[in-house]
């Protein structure tokens, strides 16, 4: 199991998450930037959704289930 420390940085057109993994995971991931749209969609700033492996489609998740958790509170 792994945890990172995430910062947020809203435009008006997108909110931005900048992750701090380790350098292992990093080695595994096409940049440290994830990237929201207002319509809820997430994908990591320097791939397409067609690049995600399983390691991006988890962090995304855990992301998304993150931010769902703490609006709904």
């Amino acid at each position: 199991m792994h945890h990172a420390m995430v910062s947020v940085r809203k435009t008006p057109f997108f909110t931005e998450y900048t992750l701090d993994f380790n350098e292992e995971l990093m080695q595994l991931l096409p940049g440290n930037k994830i990237i929201s749209t207002s319509s809820g969609h997430f994908i990591f700033q320097h791939a397409s959704s067609s690049e995600l492996n399983p390691l991006m489609k988890e962090i995304i998740r855990a992301v998304s289930q993150h931010l769902h958790t703490t609006e709904a509170s």
